[in-house]
């Protein structure tokens, strides 16, 4: 590895141009041994961002009531959020990293290991009677930052993607191509996320399992 200042010169050049969206904070990983930990917390959904579709959700049975909408609604969060965490881990694992994913919010680790974590602003489950189920969005905020022994953690880099602007997810090993809706949202969404993470990991050095 360069010399501290060069290096971390080059990192922030580097992260200027990793930035998604608006609201980036960027900030250098201080140097170590290379390691290939990154840990996916499993993203927040804030009460209330959840968007139904309003026609779904009634009773076959004649007299009963349909399921409650905070039921679908927690149903749908939490179904997008292990789909999001899921392709992350999953796309970096196939990189090569040791990527695993937890339900800790706060993960801490013994070694240098990044951290992901996010929080929903939007799940709209569109309008899922019409063609190609339009209307469905997945919006969040993401956080990346590094857990050094010793010194703590450390903000490295934040942002916020859309479902709406995200490219198509390329087909990984296993990949059914089968999701539509949110669910769809939520896998093109995690493989943004991953691309920008792997991208951090190389630069800074957190070098894949089979190096």
């Amino acid at each position: 590895m360069n010399g501290l200042p060069g290096f971390v010169a080059k990192l922030a050049a580097t992260l200027s141009l990793l930035a998604l969206a608006a609201c980036v904070q960027q900030a250098a990983v201080s140097s170590g041994p290379p390691s290939d930990f990154i840990v996916v917390s499993d993203f927040t959904v804030p009460e209330g961002v959840v968007r139904l579709d309003r026609s779904f959700g009634f009773s076959l049975h004649r007299g009963e009531a349909g399921v409650p909408t905070s039921q679908r609604a927690g149903s749908v969060g939490r179904a997008v959020a292990f789909l999001v965490t899921d392709t992350i881990a999953s796309r970096l694992r196939a990189l090569g990293y040791d990527a695993q994913s937890t339900v800790n919010p706060a993960p801490r680790t013994n070694v240098r290991a990044l951290l992901i974590s996010g929080r929903f602003r939007t799940i709209d489950e569109g309008e899922r009677r019409r063609p190609n189920e339009t209307g469905s969005a997945v919006i969040a905020e993401v956080e990346i930052k590094a857990g050094i022994p010793g010194s703590g953690i450390q903000n490295v880099q934040s942002f916020t993607v859309d479902s709406r602007t995200a490219p198509p997810a390329a087909a990984a090993s296993g990949a059914t191509h089968r999701e539509t809706g949110v669910d769809d949202d939520a896998t093109r969404l995690g493989a943004q996320i991953a691309g920008v993470v792997a991208e951090v990991a190389r630069r800074n050095n957190w070098l894949p399992a089979n190096h």
